[in-house]
C-alpha cells in the first residue's frame, strides 16, 4: 500500500509532458497578404542533432504550406526560421510515513513514542522550447513570433511527435490570426 502512495505522489509531483503553445504578432500586419515564405537559417537555429533539426524544417514547411501559403526561393513575403532551447531541471519529492505512538505522563512531565520515515527522490528532466520566427521580407520587421515548451521525451520518435503537436497548435494560431479571430 506504502508503494502505491509513493508512486502516486511521484507521478503528481512529475512534470506534465503537454505542450504549451503561445503565440504573438504584429496586430496591425495584415496577414491575408501574405502568400509566400522562404525558409532561413539562422545562426540561433542551434539545434545539435542534423536529423532532428532536417525533421524541423521539414514539418515547419510542411505546415506552412499546409496552411495555404507557397514556398519560393527569392522575393517571399516572410521569412520562416525557428530556434531551439532546452534546460535540465529538477523537481525533488518526498514522501513520508508515520504514526504516532503512546504516551503517558503526569502534569508537566511525560514521554512519548511515535516513529516516521520519509523519502526524498530527485527527477531529472529536459524542457525544450521551440521558437518559430516570421519576419516581413520587404523590411526584415518580425511579425510573428511561436513559441512551444515541452518536457523533452527521451525517444527521437516521441520527441519528433512532440514537435509535430507544437507545430499543429501554432497552425492552428496563425490560421486563427488569418481569418481575424485573433488568437
Amino acid at each position: 500500500m506504502n508503494k502505491l502512495i509513493a508512486i502516486a505522489l511521484l507521478l503528481v509531483a512529475t512534470p506534465v509532458a503537454a505542450q504549451q503553445v503561445t503565440i504573438d504578432y504584429a496586430k496591425d500586419e495584415d496577414f491575408k497578404k501574405v502568400k509566400t515564405f522562404q525558409y532561413a537559417d539562422t545562426k540561433e537555429t542551434n539545434i545539435q542533432n542534423p536529423m532532428m533539426a532536417d525533421r524541423i524544417v521539414a514539418d515547419l514547411k510542411a505546415k506552412l504550406t499546409a496552411g495555404g501559403l507557397s514556398e519560393v526561393k527569392e522575393n517571399p513575403d516572410i521569412f520562416v526560421t525557428y530556434h531551439m532551447t532546452a534546460k535540465q531541471d529538477a523537481v525533488l519529492n518526498t514522501t513520508g510515513f508515520g504514526y504516532g505512538g503512546f504516551g503517558m505522563g503526569w502534569g508537566a512531565w511525560g514521554a512519548g513514542v511515535g516513529m516516521g520515515d520519509s523519502t526524498t527522490t530527485e527527477t531529472t528532466y529536459t524542457e525544450g522550447t521551440l521558437i518559430v520566427d516570421a519576419y516581413r521580407a520587404s523590411d526584415k520587421k518580425m511579425i510573428w513570433r511561436g513559441t512551444g515548451t515541452v518536457t523533452v521525451a527521451a525517444k527521437p520518435e516521441k520527441q519528433e511527435k512532440q514537435i509535430q503537436k507544437i507545430l499543429d497548435k501554432m497552425g492552428d494560431k496563425w490560421t486563427k490570426i488569418l481569418q481575424n479571430e485573433g488568437e
